[in-house]
């Protein structure tokens, strides 16, 4: 009984840290989303500039991230983390207010809006940096902390991964939901205000439940892999061998490692102690110099290192049905809420929509463990791209509909009054008719400012949702069991980045085809990807089981 009490008090602050930290990045990736759109609202450029920015950066450092992961100490690596990301979403969220505050001065101080340009350049780099930390925090938390605090066990592993994902998913419902709810009725000022003081409280207490988490779970102290790399660099600092010395040093090591462990370690724990040994000697081999063109260099060579090691596992395919997941724009990103915000849906309305998005999340987390004990861990996978691609064809089939690309005009017209009126209440804020003016038009447009078109495609977008987050369940969990201890951050790290570069692409295709009202074939060529997300899916299926169509899966 004191065993089971003290694991749900693991579970418990586990989860607590893991819903302060997504409510006040949610938060965030929703306000940067429609503050961008406030200063180009006839395009949708700068929006795909700030995404391809952000998952170039992502996708060169992810890589680097995990592997800093994997050699730092548990407990330190995951509060620098949370430290770094919570007080940069702050500090963007100071220079929010600061443009909001001294907008006026800051259009007619530099040429061409120079020095606002600056600020918007500073809060795109900070946020990347947070997502960065954010991603860090991800990894600790979700993909190697979770497996020590279960012992490892594969049903206790899926059912708090479930719980992860229903966190995520209550926070994304959330987060948005009270966020536009205050930019729209008070003022985007407030709301960072707000976002800002929650990052930054939230951190003190999310700083105490780490550290409780870790003093009770012995499990998470030892990592033989950072030990053993400590004792190498250290061996090396001290004795600063020549090249060619340094290899017969570490080959006749290897050789004494060797003969005196044969004896000393149990047969059952042979392949684990190789397979740490050759992590450790291919991480020494690539260890980065201290300079930074060094530092920059070793991303690229953490990358290909990533790649060796995470095309070994046959998992890897389901991975790359992942990242196709990440080329489109038929989802809840920047691109989508800034398209529907060019269609004139206020902050609110938005924040509803992503809402119930979130709760179509949180079914499939409810029901991953009902079918993975049912249909199978792999066949359930399959279920939930086979349910995307169906709930998908209506934003298809919404590109002809009154209001669409391809279809009749609709009597919907492109408005920007959400815009206009923001920018209004910071510049002439002592005009109080042109306030009420701006809340008034807010209040009229609602729903019914939605062409036919833009209802179809949200209605298609939020039913694939519950397929989208059943496949990332899935395949997280597929490699939750089949990478070794010291590759998880390596290998997740890659992955992440293989995520990214899909996500890349999807962002230069719309940096081309930027203009609201093209936004249908963006669309069509993300519904490709999807499918040949479902294809590659099927073939990790067949090689796995040995079918891919089964009772159950369709």
């Amino acid at each position: 009984m004191v065993l089971n009490s003290l694991s749900r008090r693991n579970k418990i602050f586990v989860y607590l840290t893991h819903f302060f930290t997504t409510l006040g990045a949610r938060m965030w990736w929703f306000g940067i989303g429609l503050f961008i759109i406030e200063v180009t609202p006839d395009s949708l450029q700068l929006t795909a500039i700030y995404g391809f920015s952000n998952g170039g950066a992502l996708l060169l450092l992810s890589t680097v991230v995990g592997d800093i992961i994997d050699r730092t100490a548990r407990l330190k690596a995951a509060r620098i983390a949370l430290f770094l990301n919570n007080f940069g979403i702050a500090l963007c969220c100071v220079i929010v207010v600061f443009v909001f505050t001294f907008r006026p001065e800051l259009e007619t101080k530099l040429p061409e809006q120079g020095l606002l340009k600056l600020c918007f350049t500073l809060i795109v780099i900070l946020t990347i940096f947070s997502n960065l930390c954010n991603l860090g925090r991800t990894l600790v938390m979700e993909r190697d902390w979770i497996v020590e605090i279960c012992n490892r066990k594969t049903d206790s592993i899926a059912t708090m991964s479930a719980t992860f994902r229903f966190i995520d998913l209550f926070t994304k419902a959330f987060a948005p939901l009270l966020t536009g709810q205050l930019m729209t009725y008070v003022s985007s000022m407030y709301g960072a205000v707000f976002i800002g003081s929650w990052n930054i409280c939230a951190f003190f207490i999310e700083y105490w439940l780490l550290g409780m988490v870790y003093r009770m779970n012995p499990t998470l102290h030892s990592k033989d892999s950072t030990k053993y790399e400590l004792d190498v660099i250290q061996k090396e600092d001290l004795m600063k061998p020549s090249i060619v010395h340094l290899e017969k040093e570490a080959s006749s090591q290897e050789k004494q490692l060797n003969e005196s462990s044969v004896e000393s370690v149990p047969r059952t724990d042979q392949n684990q102690y190789e397979s740490t040994q050759k992590s450790v000697k291919s991480r020494d081999v690539d260890k980065p110099d201290s300079s930074f063109v060094g530092k920059l260099f070793f991303s690229f060579i953490a990358l290909y290192r990533g790649w060796r090691h995470y095309i070994k596992y046959k998992v890897a395919v389901a991975g790359l049905a992942l990242a196709f997941l990440y080329f489109t724009v038929l989802g809840f990103d920047n691109i989508t809420i800034g398209y529907a915000y060019s269609q004139g849906m206020t902050e609110s309305i938005l924040g509803i929509i992503v809402a119930i998005s979130a709760c179509f999340g949180i079914i499939a987390s409810v029901a991953y463990p009902f079918l993975r004990k049912h249909v199978g861990l792999v066949n359930t996978g399959l279920i939930g791209l086979t349910c995307q691609i169906s709930c998908l064809a209506l934003c298809v089939v919404s590109l002809w509909l009154p209001g669409g690309t391809f279809g009749p005009a609709s009597d919907v017209q492109m408005s920007h009054v959400n815009v206009s009126c923001t920018t209004q209440q910071y510049i002439n804020t002592s005009l109080s008719a042109n306030e009420t003016s701006c809340f008034d038009s807010i209040a009229d447009k609602g729903f019914a400012g939605m062409s036919t078109s833009l209802i179809v495609l949200f209605a298609g977008i939020l039913g694939a949702r519950f397929g989208v987050w059943t496949a990332d369940l899935v395949i997280t969990q597929l490699f939750l069991e089949s990478v070794e201890e010291t590759e998880r951050g390596l290998v997740n790290g890659f992955q992440s980045s293989l995520n990214k570069l899909m996500d890349m692409l999807k962002f230069v295709m719309v940096m081309f085809i930027s203009d609201p009202s093209m936004f249908g074939y963006p669309a069509l060529v993300s519904y490709c990807f999807i499918c040949s997300a479902w294809l590659l899916y099927a073939v990790y299926k067949k090689r796995t089981i040995g079918n891919i169509f089964c009772k159950g899966c369709l």
